[in-house]
């Protein structure tokens, strides 16, 4: 007896584990389908996969993937083709410093703003009145923050708003000059996997920033795609994605900044794979090699031709390092013996005949560099070492990156938080539904967490204490939590909320216990 049983548990673990192995290996591929940009097979697969397991984590796991893959087929209605003018390759860690923005202008903010120990970078310009930036909230994921200065004290940060935010990061915001539009990036919003790009418009009739509309295709992709900036000559668009690279990389794409989007619709994969490339074009009426640092380029013509002649040569020189170390991995490839000598003999060829010009250009670079620098000399005129001692890349392509220095760290004198309201509702082990569901009087808030057909069960409310259930008059029962005097401690309280396991929860408004707008009641406060 014991035998037979030990055998039928040995069939049903066989059974559970080839299981498991089949829905990983239909995750596995749909996700490479997925990068290739074949989002209906990606789509097919992952429903196969959900409907072949029973486990809750996976399930989960599996329905965030279909709502990605499904988001990347509807927003393929809807893809730019935009001019490419050049891609160069930087480290995740510091590619932000090559943007053509003011130099210093990105800084570590202080502990009181980011307590995280990794410390993100927020882009701070001197002299601004208010400064945008991510800082992780209690549940670690990073929000989207706001402070203000009446010149002598910052004020306590808030949350930039409740469509901001989600059960994931929001990073890199960048306001635009009038402070009217944002973007920024976020792998918790609806996207199409890993970080998206999104922009945001400010409402002035509600005072609240707007719905984030994803930038679709092919500034968002299924890779990571961060910081969207407008170069200050309005010449170019820029922004950085690891795509096509690991992880710990990304290229920063520069494109040519159009007035107006022309979006189409683009289903077939390899046309998308080839768009979502974005080439860059060889076009020589289109090189700038002197955008990296025009903006700082001093008014004087002499200064300002000495300037990019400068970034020119550096340039150059980065060019000939990255074309003579290819050269010289050929060579060893060469005298190894182990591949086809007349293919690399070729290659050698060509990198070398490609050596030639660049080098011929960068003697004469250095000829008029020297010519401007006796002349200035002669004239009594100090060069600017630090912008010269700059690293500069980018010389084989239609621009060039200038590498910015990284600010001090801020120091600011922020106003003390509010005290702390008191709370209203707790997270345990088993949740509990309110017995009174009567509400304060005047304006309050709640946390709406779902709508439902039915009476919920206390394992959709997910330890919360009190739940409030009330039926509406579309015969729908509603739950929320909490009982908030104003919009900003509903907004503290929110993402928690969503990371809990409520994605669509959102805030609702009261007067005397009866619905009423959001604008309104935060217009009474």
């Amino acid at each position: 007896m014991f035998r037979r049983g030990f055998s039928i548990l040995t069939v049903l673990f066989s059974a559970a584990f080839c299981l498991r192995a089949q829905t990983d290996s239909l995750l596995t591929e749909g996700d490479r389908l997925h990068r290739q940009y074949r989002f209906e097979e990606a789509l097919d697969l992952y429903a196969r996969a959900s409907a072949g397991t029973a486990d809750a984590d996976t399930i989960r796991l599996l329905r965030d993937r279909m709502d990605q893959a499904q988001n990347a087929l509807n927003m393929t209605d809807f893809c730019a083709d935009p001019v490419v003018v050049a891609r160069e390759r930087f480290s995740r860690k510091d590619f932000f410093l090559f943007y053509p923005l003011k130099n210093q202008t990105w800084r570590l903010p202080p502990h009181s703003l980011d307590p995280s120990e990794d410390g993100f970078p927020t882009y701070a310009p001197r002299g601004g009145q208010s400064l945008c930036f991510s800082a992780p909230d209690a549940t670690g994921f990073r929000n989207l923050y706001v402070s203000a200065t009446d010149g002598t004290e910052w004020s306590n940060p808030e949350l930039m708003g409740e469509h901001l935010l989600s059960p994931g990061n929001e990073v890199f915001p960048m306001l635009s000059e009038d402070g009217k539009t944002l973007t920024f990036s976020s792998d918790g919003l609806h996207g199409m996997g890993g970080y998206d790009l999104y922009r945001s418009v400010w409402n002035e009739e509600t005072g609240t920033w707007g719905e984030p509309v994803n930038l679709g295709f092919p500034y968002s992709s299924p890779g990571d795609d961060f910081l969207l900036v407008d170069s200050p000559d309005g010449r170019y668009t820029l922004f950085a994605s690891n795509r096509d690279c690991s992880v710990d990389s990304v290229y920063i794409y520069v494109t040519e900044k159009q007035p107006v989007t022309v979006r189409v619709p683009m289903r077939d994969p390899v046309a998308l794979a080839q768009v979502a490339a974005l080439h860059p074009l060889n076009d020589p009426t289109r090189q700038d090699h002197g955008s990296a640092v025009a903006e700082e380029a001093p008014g004087n013509d002499d200064t300002r031709r000495y300037m990019q002649i400068t970034a020119e040569a550096r340039a150059l020189r980065d060019s000939i390092y990255r074309h003579e170390r290819q050269l010289d991995t050929l060579r060893l490839r060469l005298s190894a013996g182990t591949e086809d000598r007349t293919a690399l003999t070729s290659a050698v060829a060509e990198r070398e005949a490609a050596l030639a010009p660049l080098r011929r250009r960068l003697e004469e670079t250095n000829r008029a560099v020297r010519s401007i620098e006796q002349s200035f000399l002669q004239r009594g005129v100090v060069t600017d070492t630090d912008r010269a001692d700059r690293e500069f890349v980018g010389a084989r392509s239609s621009y060039t990156f200038s590498k910015n220095a990284l600010g001090a760290k801020l120091k600011l004198k922020v106003a003390a938080a509010p005290p702390a309201a008191p709370a209203t509702f707790q997270v345990g082990p088993v949740g509990r539904f309110a017995q009174d569901t009567s509400l304060p009087e005047g304006f309050v808030y709640q946390i709406q967490l779902f709508t439902s057909p039915r009476h919920a069960t206390l394992d959709e409310i997910k330890g919360l204490d009190p739940v409030y259930e009330r039926l509406t008059n579309a015969l729908r029962y509603t739950y929320s939590v909490g009982v908030f005097r104003s919009y900003n401690e509903a907004l503290l309280q929110l993402n928690p909320i969503r990371v809990l396991g409520f994605p669509d929860a959102e805030i609702t408004a009261y007067l005397d216990g009866k619905p009423v707008a959001v604008p309104l009641a935060r217009r009474s406060e």
